[in-house]
């Protein structure tokens, strides 16, 4: 299935809020596409031993923001210079700064997962290990959306996610880079 994307699209990156499905729905598309699949929270928190809540907690969300995104730069420079091809998860705030946000629109297809707040918030729970909407969940999520959404929108594509299953979503996406 890997020729079913362009081949002059090398690396996907999969952008959104808190529970729009980046990983899991980044992890499931990469196998259909044959290709690798790199979540950057997980090897943030693999590089840092450190759940990202932890990191959050213990050294705050700027010294957090430093390594995601010298590492989103060092995975993605490493795919370009294998001439790899992977889909890429990113967290819900790693598009919010305009260098990351640059450079993956001008090195991948970036996929924008939308998804309706009511479904973000029923996905996230009681969002104990989300550090960034503590409190009123569905009040600090419609804020972070509120501040995100204009640098979401810059995504070369949109996904609507709701009402979806994983397997739908992998099906839309790879219709829309076809």
């Amino acid at each position: 299935m890997n020729n079913v994307i362009s081949s002059n699209i090398k690396i996907i990156t999969l952008v959104g809020m808190m529970g729009s499905g980046k990983t899991s729905c980044g992890n499931m598309l990469a196998k259909k596409l044959g290709i690798s699949f790199i979540d950057i929270d997980s090897i943030i928190e693999i590089e840092e031993n450190l759940k990202i809540n932890k990191i959050f907690e213990k050294f705050g969300e700027n010294y957090f923001r430093s390594i995601e995104r010298k590492l989103t730069y060092s995975k993605i420079n490493e795919c370009l210079a294998q001439n790899l091809r992977a889909v890429v998860s990113l967290g819900g705030g790693g598009f919010e700064s305009k260098k990351i946000r640059n450079f993956l629109l001008s090195n991948s297809k970036v996929i924008w997962l939308n998804t309706d707040i009511k479904t973000l918030k029923k996905r996230v729970g009681n969002a104990l290990n989300r550090p960034m909407i503590k409190g009123n969940i569905e009040t600090n999520m419609e804020f972070l959306l509120n501040k995100r959404i204009k640098n979401y929108q810059k995504s070369h594509l949109k996904i609507n996610t709701d009402n979806f299953s994983i397997n739908d979503l992998c099906d839309k996406i790879i219709q829309g880079i076809s």
